[in-house]
């Protein structure tokens, strides 16, 4: 389960290393060098749409669920 900006992240990061995508590739696709792709993948808020971006490329795609709390009674 994925609950921060970087498990998203790091999420992505292991969706593009599995898909055997080199970054640069995925820079060009996106139309950025590859230091704008990495800067995208660096930022402090990195979010849910930045995920989707990139990995609509890889033929993926993030979603969320939201759950209430399980409260356990003692």
């Amino acid at each position: 389960m994925i609950k921060t900006n970087d498990e998203l992240r790091q999420a992505v990061n292991d969706a593009i290393k599995e898909s055997g995508i080199t970054k640069t590739a995925l820079a060009k696709k996106l139309g950025t060098s590859r230091q704008g792709f990495d800067k995208l993948l660096q930022k402090k808020q990195f979010s849910l749409d930045d995920a989707n971006l990139i990995l609509d490329h890889l033929q993926m795609y993030a979603s969320v669920n939201i759950k209430k709390y399980e409260i356990k009674k003692y």
